[in-house]
């Protein structure tokens, strides 16, 4: 499923014009549009919003990077995508022709429902509830509603990888290569247990490097080939014979 952004706006534009007049341009682009009704019936949750299209666009849009500058996109198909804290596939932008498209992170059944994830990924159900009240409801998701024992064990479990997360840091600064790598083994054996996929491809990249610098080359080309066909098959990259060289040439620096 791909979608092409509708509406981009500068996120400087507010403080750049008066609200009436920064009203009356994002009216005129939305009039503009070949259906003007796919962005206005598009769902309105801001508390902090004076106008339909502010609604909106603070509602739906994501931020987006345009010439290196701060934007916020909005896609109409994507928007109407529900959340889930564990989805079954998620939002890949592709920056060259600010189209955006839902890829799967596993086989979806026929009448199944297709999820992405509002927020980022491993995060605590309490941290997750938070940052969702930003579009106003409280997650109902499978993983949401499981168990008080399966809830703890998901959020120990994330607990971890953030803390060891900082260990790996920790102990690279240290020069302690045998401990960040035993660590990294240890996380990514516990986003395996999250279902954390999106996050596969820097612990392997994290690898590859711990064990370049460690002087085996082998076994960090290998890592950092599983880093490379990860991005690949989550569509961040194209398969070229040029990126294993290039990320071996990028970890003498």
């Amino acid at each position: 499923m791909a979608d092409w952004a509708s509406v981009i706006v500068d996120l400087n534009f507010p403080t750049s014009v008066k609200r009436a007049q920064g009203y009356r341009l994002l009216h005129k682009a939305t009039d503009q549009l070949s259906d003007p009704d796919r962005v206005l019936q598009l769902a309105r949750s801001s508390a902090f919003s004076a106008d339909i299209i502010e609604d909106v666009l603070r509602t739906n849009a994501f931020s987006y990077a345009l010439a290196d500058e701060p934007h916020m996109a909005l896609y109409p198909d994507v928007s109407r995508v529900n959340h889930a804290c564990r989805p079954n596939a998620f939002i890949r932008f592709t920056p060259m022709s600010l189209a955006v498209s839902i890829v799967a992170l596993k086989d979806i059944e026929a009448g199944e429902e297709i999820s992405i994830t509002y927020v980022p990924m491993g995060k605590t159900r309490e941290e997750r509830q938070a940052a969702l009240q930003k579009w106003g409801f409280n997650c109902t998701c499978a993983l949401c509603t499981a168990s008080k024992a399966e809830i703890a064990a998901s959020d120990y479990r994330r607990e971890k990888i953030k803390a060891m997360r900082q260990e790996v840091l920790e102990a690279v600064e240290a020069w302690d290569g045998t401990k960040a790598v035993r660590l990294t083994h240890e996380v990514l054996e516990l986003m395996r247990a999250e279902d954390l996929a999106p996050l596969y491809a820097s612990q392997y990249e994290i690898m590859a490097r711990l064990y370049w610098k460690a002087r085996d080359t082998k076994t960090g080309t290998r890592y950092a080939q599983m880093s490379i066909d990860t991005l690949v098959d989550q569509g961040y990259l194209e398969s070229s014979p040029e990126a294993l060289p290039a990320l071996l040439k990028s970890f003498d620096y």
